[in-house]
């Protein structure tokens, strides 16, 4: 049987940070317990465990019963809810693995890089070629290296996220507020990783960037199949266990965004407010090779895991919930499969 230490390292590789793994497995051990209790256990502040008890909850590991006194904190199934999980490791594993079985269609798209200045330049490449997302955790003394390429994206108006590994205390709100959408501060960040607009990114150990690396190698990818895997790994593992340290005021409206993401990021932080908008959509039905149509609606709901609080169910999902008039709808981007439209562009506007 693992030891505690082992069970929260592992804890760690679904997204938990060191402190709620500790927490979580309080909670586990005894079923149901107080926040008092469970901080003596796990040897945080009582408060400290109040505000991780809303960070579980929101993952839906724990309930929290407030209605009655003292509150309590509740368990959920592990199997239920680390299911879920599991399952989103399986298919990442499964849609490597579908790339290893077929070497021939992605030798072209795979490269190996051995030298720290080629990787800078790959990384200012591809950064510059970013039209609508790009996603990326550096070492914090990096981000210096690559803050131009990045900030000239911004100004693309991409969704830029950016998970920045060890000290930020040198790196001013100003300057990380710069170079990204959003900005969250990454503990355990020993690998780099970039993907592009789901087409183009790279993997490398962070001691590649280094001066002396020794036999280190990273892997680029031109792939879409292997840059949707790291996507998802970046936004189930890294962006979740991530803590958000700068957020960019949403755009000025109205906009029409070059990837659906971009407007879910813009959405949220404007419903957040109460602020009123609408989108103007083109999409087909989910599942459909239907030509794209016009569809107009309030927007009532965002369903987004960019910034806080996080309301999808896993890192990939994101749609727009749309009153039309004649009932409601979900929107999701290219690809959407639990929505009820897949959308091709979206306009944001003020109602009007």
């Amino acid at each position: 049987m693992p030891s505690d230490s082992e069970l929260v390292e592992r804890l760690q590789q679904f997204g938990f940070s060191e402190t709620e793994a500790n927490v979580y497995l309080a909670v586990v051990e005894r079923g149901k317990a107080t926040p008092s209790t469970i901080a003596t256990a796990a040897d945080v502040s009582t408060s400290y465990v109040y505000d991780i008890a809303d960070t579980l909850e929101q993952h839906g590991v724990v309930r929290v019963d407030r209605h009655q006194s003292p509150t309590t904190i509740r368990a959920q199934p592990p199997e239920t809810v680390l299911g879920d999980r599991v399952e989103a490791m399986r298919e990442t594993i499964s849609a490597v693995d579908r790339r290893y079985e077929q070497p021939s269609e992605a030798f072209d798209a795979l490269s190996v890089v051995r030298s720290r200045q080629t990787l800078y330049d790959r990384f200012r490449k591809f950064i510059d070629n970013g039209e609508s997302e790009i996603f990326i955790t550096v070492p914090a003394e990096v981000l210096p290296e690559i803050a131009d390429a990045l900030a000239d994206a911004v100004d693309r108006g991409a969704l830029v996220l950016l998970a920045v590994a060890g000290s930020t205390a040198d790196l001013p709100a100003s300057v990380l507020e710069r170079v990204a959408t959003v900005v969250k501060s990454w503990e355990r960040g020993m690998t780099v990783y970039l993907t592009v607009d789901q087409s183009t990114g790279i993997i490398s150990p962070s001691s590649l960037l280094d001066w002396e690396h020794g036999d280190a190698e990273a892997i680029s990818f031109h792939n879409q199949s292997v840059s949707i895997a790291v996507e998802s790994a970046f936004l189930g593992t890294i962006w979740s266990a991530s803590e958000e340290l700068t957020l960019r005021r949403p755009s000025s409206l109205p906009r029409t965004y070059r990837g659906f993401r971009a407007s879910i990021y813009d959405a949220a932080l404007y419903t957040r407010k109460g602020t009123p908008i609408r989108a103007d959509v083109s999409a087909r039905p989910t599942g459909t090779d239907d030509a794209p149509s016009s569809l107009t609606g309030d927007v009532v709901g965002v369903t987004q895991s960019f910034v806080e609080p996080r309301s999808g169910g896993f890192g990939m999902e994101n749609s727009l919930t749309l009153d039309t008039g004649d009932g409601t709808v979900t929107v999701g981007g290219l690809g959407a499969f639990l929505e009820d439209y897949e959308a091709t562009e979206v306009t944001l506007h003020p109602p009007e």
